[in-house]
């Protein structure tokens, strides 16, 4: 009997074998040893491994080669003679049966497959190569760079293709053409399904802040009963437009390109062209697109509202920069043939579209009367909510037709070019007028460039519509309606104090307009030497106000509040003031200006004082200024970091300066307490960084303080009429004697 046992304690082989009885003891050692040397016994003795020993030959493999798990349990096995069972008993066999040479178990079927006929898409893709050839030696001045993204998407660069191709040529889907771009990486395993048939790759070029605001949940009501109304009135009614202007687009000198700074997605380059542009952005010239959408008003209050026609307008911005007559002569211009008789009006209340401007408001009731129109509602949303305003989502659609584009306008004549050298912004431009028709004509190639890309783009398959400037002309004749009915109206200065004292214009507010500081509306009234008969025989109804409910957290439905006409629902409303009127008697009456510095310093230590205020912004929605503090005296460079600052975002009573992340965010500094209700800090009047005429309460122009209350007190800020009228009162702080 022989015993094999192979460790581990798995299993025991016994071997019984018949042998004479009267051996030797030298026999018996020498006939076991012979017995165990025979190869057809040693199969019989089957060794069994551990799942460790496995584990670290395969550990030990995969430090050379990567190997599949089963090639590496069937190399193991024929190598160790390992008899262990297999978790894939079936998958072993076969890959034991290929090992020893059965490779006819698999048959290859690849001839039976043809594949796909390689002239199908020729013409298609030599065309295609012509397109792309085309763009690599469009810039003459430098060899393999550009400063304009050639195509948009493939999409658009298969339209371009196709228009060259003759009739009924195939035209191929867009990833088998992405397939034969060039690899972006030639040594990824991906680039192996990359054919680089077009020298094609996608490349990127080198070189507004939300914030809360205590009404928007009410502007946000407001807007939910306005989409009411319109999905109410229908599109056979009414006509809902949103408006927005887009940031504004750098345009480089001549020779200098630089780029329009949306670089957010790589674009479609010659594989040989590298995107390039200057690396600064301090520009004279810039263009300004204004975005008017059209919507197509859908059935459901619920359902979206960003689809219809999208009508762009491209301004110069230095001589033809953006207010309300031109944005009021543009409605005029593209809804003339409109059949509708209500207009609906949301945009997100920036300087040239806040109704609770008198321009915009002169500029509305201009579109009112040039239009014949029953009923014009205009709303705006919350400070710092524009991203609610559906004109917002077309940006991102115009932005693929900015992206990775550098542009410069063309050469004036020497004199006009020299005489632009002389002046570093575009307000200096401006008041050269000498330039007006040189520059207008040296940005015009910049305009049809960028008209073109945005003419190639759709908005849910609605090709974005690109319209003419809007001329002075055009603007002339919208203002003939404001002379005629309001003949005393100085046209060129229109602002609340100027309007106040037009007894025409007040009367025609009165029996025309609703006023509210989130919705400006007009309709007709009965007289018929004023307004034309109404072509329905109900009048217009007003929008109403949302209301709370009960518990005072949300606002009613809007066929709740449909005969409710209030604004009590409006947070900043009744937003507590810290100034008290000014009563004769009392002792000390308590003001805005009693305000501790250590109550207020940011957080960081730095005194909101007259001291460290260094510079001024103004709020976009009260026109206040507010002092920019900081506890070191500013360089030139954080000069211009602010100028920035102040160009680029729009600033609201109560909101942080700098964005998140912005390296001055620590070092510029604003109260973060104001509302727009609070008065001008008495630390402007004292750090003299502006007029100091100005109201306290309204930031009039031309308000004296009152000479009777400098007797009293050492401070008296100024007031104007209309709000001394209001009942309001003069603010004053230190009384005389005390200290």
């Amino acid at each position: 009997m022989y015993r094999f046992s192979p460790g581990g304690g798995i299993i025991t082989s016994v071997c019984l074998v018949q042998v004479s009885a009267d051996r030797s003891v030298a026999e018996m050692l020498t006939q076991s040893a012979r017995f165990m040397a025979f190869p057809d016994v040693k199969e019989h003795f089957k060794e069994y491994h551990t799942r460790y020993q496995r584990k670290i030959f395969k550990e030990r493999l995969s430090n050379i080669a990567s190997v599949q798990p089963c090639v590496a349990d069937m190399i193991y096995k024929e190598l160790a003679l390992d008899a262990s069972s297999t978790q894939h008993s079936t998958t072993a066999e076969r890959m034991r049966l290929i090992f020893l040479g059965n490779t006819e178990l698999i048959g290859d079927l690849r001839h039976m497959n043809p594949g796909r006929p390689g002239n199908t898409y020729d013409t298609f893709f030599e065309e295609m190569a012509k397109v792309v050839e085309e763009a690599t030696v469009a810039d003459e001045r430098r060899h393999n760079e550009a400063h304009l993204a050639a195509w948009i998407s493939v999409r658009d660069l298969m339209a371009q293709t196709t228009e060259r191709c003759p009739e009924h040529t195939l035209v191929p889907s867009p990833s088998l053409v992405r397939l034969q771009f060039s690899p972006k990486n030639p040594y990824s395993k991906t680039a192996l399904s990359f054919t680089s048939k077009l020298k094609v790759q996608y490349k990127i070029q080198r070189r507004q802040l939300r914030a809360d605001h205590m009404d928007q949940h009410y502007a946000a009501a407001q807007f939910k009963y306005l989409r009411e109304l319109a999905v109410e009135l229908g599109n056979e009614k009414a006509i809902f437009l949103f408006a927005d202007d887009k940031a504004k687009i750098p345009v480089g000198e001549p020779g200098l390109a630089v780029s329009t700074g949306v670089r957010g997605k790589m674009a479609l380059t010659p594989s040989t062209t590298t995107l390039v542009s200057l690396d600064h952005d301090m520009t004279k010239a810039s263009l300004t697109p204004s975005v008017n959408l059209i919507c197509s008003i859908p059935s459901g209050v619920s359902d979206s509202f960003v689809q219809g026609r999208v009508i762009t307008t491209i301004n110069d911005s230095v001589f033809e920069g953006s207010s309300p007559w031109r944005h009021s002569a543009c409605v005029v211009k593209f809804l003339k043939d409109a059949s509708q008789t209500v207009l609906l009006l949301y945009t997100d209340g920036g300087t040239d579209h806040r109704h609770t401007l008198e321009a915009v408001r002169l500029g509305l009731i201009c579109i009112f009367k040039e239009l014949n129109l029953e009923g014009i509602i205009a709303g705006r949303c919350a400070p710092g909510h524009s991203f609610t305003n559906p004109a917002e989502r077309v940006m991102s659609v115009l932005n693929l037709g900015l992206q990775n584009c550098s542009l410069e306008r063309s050469i004036m004549d020497l004199a006009s070019e020299v005489s632009a050298k002389r002046y570093g912004s575009m307000k200096e431009l401006r008041q050269h007028t000498a330039l007006r028709d040189p520059w207008k004509e040296s940005v015009v190639s910049v305009k049809h460039i960028i008209a073109n890309r945005f003419r190639r783009l759709k908005l849910k398959d609605s090709p974005i519509e690109v319209m003419d400037t809007i001329t002075d002309h055009e603007i002339d004749l919208l203002q003939r309606h404001a002379q005629a009915l309001f003949p005393g109206m100085n046209l060129t200065k229109v602002t609340k104090e100027t309007t106040s004292k037009c007894a025409e214009y007040t009367a025609w507010k009165a029996a025309h307009c609703r006023e509210r500081h989130y919705t400006f509306q007009i309709r007709k009234c009965s007289d018929p030497d004023c307004c034309l008969p109404l072509a329905s025989p109900t009048n217009f109804a007003w929008l109403p106000d949302p209301v709370l409910d009960e518990d005072g957290l949300h606002y009613k439905s809007y066929k709740e509040v449909a005969d409710l006409l209030t604004e009590d629902g409006r947070p900043s409303l009744t937003a507590s003031t810290k100034s008290k009127k000014v009563e004769t008697g009392k002792k000390r009456p308590s003001n805005f200006t009693t305000l501790s510095i250590e109550e207020e310093n940011n957080g960081n230590g730095v005194p909101l004082t007259t001291q460290n205020a260094r510079s001024v912004v103004e709020c976009v929605e009260c026109r206040k200024p507010r002092l920019i503090y900081s506890r070191h005296k500013l360089t030139d460079r954080q000069m211009v970091s602010v100028a920035t600052l102040i160009t680029g975002f729009e600033y609201t009573c109560g909101s942080p300066l700098c964005p998140p992340g912005h390296p001055q965010v620590s070092n510029l500094l604003v109260r973060r307490g104001l509302t727009c209700q609070a008065p001008i800090e008495l630390a402007y009047y004292a750090a003299m960084m502006g007029p100091v005429d100005l109201c306290a309460h309204c930031s009039t122009s031309g308000a004296d303080p009152k000479t009777s209350l400098k007797k009293q007190y050492k401070t008296v800020l100024p007031i104007c009429r209309g709000c001394e009228g209001n009942g309001k009162t003069p603010i004053v702080a230190r009384p005389h004697g005390k200290k």
